[in-house]
């Protein structure tokens, strides 16, 4: 008998969150334990309330669980200025620890393409792999920090990581702008990318991709570089945003 794998999802209210809990809900292969700190009401599965900086209530979610998918973010508005913030590098450290302690052993991590955003203010724009750190804020930076304590979780202890850096995510096939042609993940293709992340049966331990739709043309490629979704994960993207921007030319 198959047993489905056991996911705790962290930030399940927002946009990445509704768009795979809701496509999941309906796979008999996934079983979902959905987390947020806000409650949404239109979602269509249970979300349990709990804030990640929480570690005793998270140790507890992530108890009899197979996979953390961590798409929550912490908003730094002093950056630890102040005595009692909690920053997003320091909670996340302590929820990777509690999810190790707990016998899980998967986390994907939801990253961010401003891990190397410095990249895109190159004339021309540089491809941006994931080997690269070339934060453009404090928010990238503490993605990348994340990544690096995802390394060190892979070295220490029998688990897998795997950083998705999302380009753009607006919840819909369209670009809005020259750039996002290049970086949007259109919902059909998120939601492939993260069940290629849960369902990958592999022996890569620690995978750093782009999260992006299969943006290129004949005159323009994208310039977040998701070769490592597609060979390794198996990721067959169905949108090409630049694609259609040829069509419209």
């Amino acid at each position: 008998m198959k047993f489905p794998k056991r996911i705790l999802v962290t930030g399940a209210a927002g946009s990445i969150g509704k768009t795979v809990c809701s496509a999941w809900k309906e796979n008999s292969n996934y079983a979902l334990t959905c987390c947020d700190i806000r409650m949404s009401k239109d979602v269509s599965y249970p979300i349990e309330f709990a804030d990640f900086r929480d570690y005793n209530r998270m140790k507890k979610l992530c108890l009899d669980q197979d996979i953390l998918l961590h798409l929550a973010y912490i908003s730094q508005k002093h950056l630890g200025k102040e005595q009692c913030e909690t920053s997003d590098i320091s909670a996340n450290i302590a929820l990777f620890e509690a999810a190790r302690e707990s016998g899980i052993q998967r986390i994907i991590f939801a990253s961010t393409n401003h891990v190397t955003g410095v990249n895109e203010r190159s004339v021309p724009v540089k491809l941006s792999t994931g080997d690269q750190f070339r934060p453009d804020s404090w928010y990238g930076a503490m993605k990348g920090m994340a990544e690096i304590a995802g390394r060190y979780l892979v070295d220490h202890s029998d688990m897998t990581f795997f950083s998705i850096r999302i380009g753009t995510f607006n919840g819909k096939n369209q670009a809005d702008s020259v750039r996002t042609c290049s970086t949007l993940l259109s919902p059909r293709d998120c939601i492939q990318l993260f069940s290629c992340a849960v369902d990958y049966t592999g022996p890569q331990k620690y995978l750093i991709t782009y999260g992006t739709s299969g943006n290129f043309s004949s005159h323009q490629l994208g310039y977040l570089d998701i070769s490592e979704a597609i060979n390794v994960l198996g990721y067959r993207p169905e949108d090409n945003m630049l694609k259609k921007l040829d069509t419209l030319n």
